[in-house]
């Protein structure tokens, strides 16, 4: 199962409640990110900025998480900004892994919803996304543009402007 959306949208704490409800495992990029910045950060090359540091990590936080995703025979949910431009390489990582079905919830918001939520706790994330997307103009347009499910699988569009009813929510999955 793939919860999706903007960064600001919900994702995680709609897949923290649904892993908590359906007793899977829950794999969340910044998770991954954070603690791969904490352990690496003695050993960062100087030469990388803090900006390609991140990305690196960012990079190495999505393969680890489907390889998670791959040793838990697909019997888990995964948490990550996933817009449209990423359709392709979502899709041949399913495939490598044998996920031929899924379920993607989609946390729909008004951009401007997300934002806000986005900008309003960007001093208490981790020190690892001090320069990570979201932090200009130019990043909210080009989302915008690609705000949108993947669509590889049965979608489910949840409006995370006002409380989920998980309950409502887990039936609709069919669990």
């Amino acid at each position: 199962m793939i919860v999706n959306g903007l960064p600001g949208s919900g994702k995680t704490t709609l897949a923290t409640h649904l892993a908590s409800e359906l007793s899977l495992p829950l794999f969340r990029k910044d998770a991954i990110k954070e603690t791969l910045a904490d352990a690496l950060v003695s050993i960062r090359p100087r030469h990388e900025t803090s900006m390609e540091w991140s990305q690196q990590l960012g990079r190495t936080a999505i393969a680890m998480l489907w390889r998670l995703l791959s040793d838990a025979r697909g019997n888990a949910i995964i948490e990550s900004p996933w817009l449209a431009n990423l359709r392709p390489e979502v899709a041949r990582e399913l495939h490598d892994i044998g996920i031929l079905t899924h379920d993607e919830i989609w946390c729909d918001v008004p951009l401007s919803v997300a934002r806000q939520r986005f900008e309003s706790r960007a001093l208490e994330r981790h020190w690892i996304h001090s320069e990570s997307p979201g932090s200009t103009e130019s990043d909210w347009e080009m989302w915008e543009g690609i705000a949108q499910p993947l669509g590889l699988g049965t979608v489910h569009r949840v409006d995370m402007t006002k409380p989920v009813d998980i309950q409502n929510l887990i039936h609709a999955l069919g669990k």
